[in-house]
């Protein structure tokens, strides 16, 4: 039986090495094994963690680190350093010498002679110097202080520094590198969220209300989601608080006809069928099939019987529904730098270039097909969750500019609880983890003459 550190290392593997999110492979790694209660959260806690401060692990074990840099390390090897300075420097309750002996015996199988010495020897000189630790210079060079011992990329910090100032940058840090609790959302096609609340109880979770959406939970002290018979019997969904939002600002009234243009993997799809009352028609969209196979499985195990799941292009809709629908949603594909709370590994798989010059080109060229397939009087949503203003305001900019036939609409009306300091002076949505608590975002709605 594989002891939680080994389980952490192969979900920490399959994160790095091959692009998995944390929370599926988490689930999933995790669903293969039998463990206690205590196991899975010392395995959540170690990859998390991992992932959150990997820029302080780094720079902590190359400070140590004369032959080889980290990087140099093979995935496994590199790993287990960073299990193993992350419990030195982070979890109190975890003796020093557990810490180390752990990590040599896993080094037994990924490495020869020397690594396993190398690991011990590199581990206990961490252990040794923990608490003298030299960081950066704060004076000299704020943004690769901050990027080390708040553990963000330093093109990030740079743009947050000058975006926000040094003090509201330092508590994104802080919270993005914070565990949050699970937003889920009630599935009012089964029940309400008076009656789930007691259910979940009964599970031995810890239920917090939303005070920002009608059917919203925050939910602690889960072993695994598959394994809660409310889940399976489809009576809640996972959906953070800021993107439950979205579904109530587009507002789709039973009967109608909506586009969902990237609708994987069907958070807002199903939403929107509940407040459809399961009647008129949603086409969701997707160009990839697994993630299309995603909505159907959701859509089954929440009961919902009026989506048809399509695998397309959202670039390419125009031409099968031109002028079709009554509502489109664009939540488009996006850096999510907004949620790197709830996925922390999305900081280091960002960067400047492929995130805020070329992804926008892409978010404009879904809206502004998505657009195409509005009605005359017909709703047009936006939204991201990003921080960034290439993906946010300045795209809805140049949308209205060439697309004069779609003006804006506040979205406060729409908000389904009162939250004024969750819209901006041109009737954006504009979340901010920092400041209102749950996951970034940006939206806008708009309506076509």
């Amino acid at each position: 039986m594989k002891s939680a550190r080994r389980i952490a290392l192969e979900v920490l593997y399959k994160i790095e090495v091959k692009g998995a999110y944390s929370r599926i492979a988490l689930d999933s790694t995790l669903s293969t094994h039998e463990l206690s209660k205590e196991d899975r959260a010392l395995v959540t806690e170690l990859v998390y963690g991992v992932i959150r401060h990997l820029n302080t692990l780094d720079w902590v074990l190359n400070t140590y680190s004369f032959k080889q840099k980290i990087e140099e390390f093979s995935p496994y090897v590199r790993n287990i350093l960073r299990l193993g300075a992350y419990q030195l420097m982070y979890l109190d309750k975890i003796p020093a010498y557990a810490a180390i002996n752990e990590s040599v015996e896993m080094s037994k199988e990924f490495g020869h002679t020397g690594i396993v010495s190398l690991v011990n020897a590199l581990l206990r000189a961490v252990s040794d110097n923990v608490k003298d630790i030299v960081y950066p210079d704060q004076q000299k060079n704020l943004s690769q202080y901050l990027s080390i011992t708040y553990s963000h990329p330093q093109w990030l910090i740079t743009r947050w520094l000058s975006r926000f100032g040094e003090k509201e940058t330092i508590e994104l840090c802080e919270i993005n590198n914070q565990a949050p609790p699970l937003s889920i959302r009630t599935n009012t096609l089964k029940t309400t969220r008076e009656e789930i609340i007691p259910t979940l109880e009964k599970e031995d979770l810890k239920v917090e209300v939303s005070s920002v959406t009608p059917g919203g939970l925050k939910i602690k002290d889960f072993v695994s989601l598959t394994q809660l018979e409310s889940f399976r019997k489809g009576l809640f969904t996972v959906q953070g608080e800021s993107s439950q939002l979205i579904s109530y600002i587009l507002a789709p009234k039973p009967g109608e006809t909506v586009l969902d243009a990237c609708a994987a993997p069907g958070g807002k799809t199903t939403h929107m069928a509940e407040l459809m009352k399961n009647t008129g028609s949603i086409i969701a969209l997707d160009i990839r099939k697994p993630r299309l196979e995603m909505i159907k499985e959701n859509c089954m195990r929440l009961g919902v019987t009026n989506v048809k799941a399509e695998l397309l292009d959202a670039t390419k809709v125009s031409s099968l529904y031109s002028k079709r629908v009554d509502r489109c949603l664009v939540d488009a594909p996006c850096s999510s730098l907004g949620i790197i709370q709830s996925q922390p590994e999305v900081r280091w798989n960002r960067d400047y270039r492929g995130t805020l010059v070329k992804m926008p080109q892409v978010q404009y060229a879904i809206l502004d097909e998505g657009s195409l397939c509005v009605k005359s009087k017909g709703v047009l949503v936006y939204a991201v969750c990003s921080l960034e203003p290439e993906e946010g305001e300045r795209i809805i900019e140049k949308f209205l500019k060439e697309r004069p036939l779609f003006h804006l609409e506040s979205v406060k009306p729409y908000l389904p609880v009162s939250k004024e300091e969750l819209v901006d002076e041109n009737g954006f949505l504009k979340i901010y983890p920092h400041r209102h608590h749950m996951d970034g975002m940006f939206a806008c709605r708009m309506v076509k003459m």
